[in-house]
């Protein structure tokens, strides 16, 4: 990380996350093709996910985080 405090630019994924990711996109985009609309990719689910919910990223009692829905 840079000193000036911005973040790195690529984030790596686990295989298993990057499966479960895989998996949603394909689920969405079936809905959106069904819908006429046009299918999105799987980095665009993820920065949605991160902007929409990092927002409710908390910190139990015992040190954990959780998500606060």
């Amino acid at each position: 990380m840079k000193g000036d405090g911005s973040m790195p630019a690529t984030l790596r994924l686990t295989n298993a996350e990057q499966e479960l990711l895989r998996k949603k996109c394909i689920e969405i985009n079936k809905l959106l093709i069904k819908q006429g609309r046009q299918p999105i990719r799987d980095s665009e689910l993820a920065h949605f996910l991160l902007e929409k919910s990092v927002g409710y990223v908390e910190i139990s009692e015992s040190g954990e985080l959780k998500l606060d829905l």
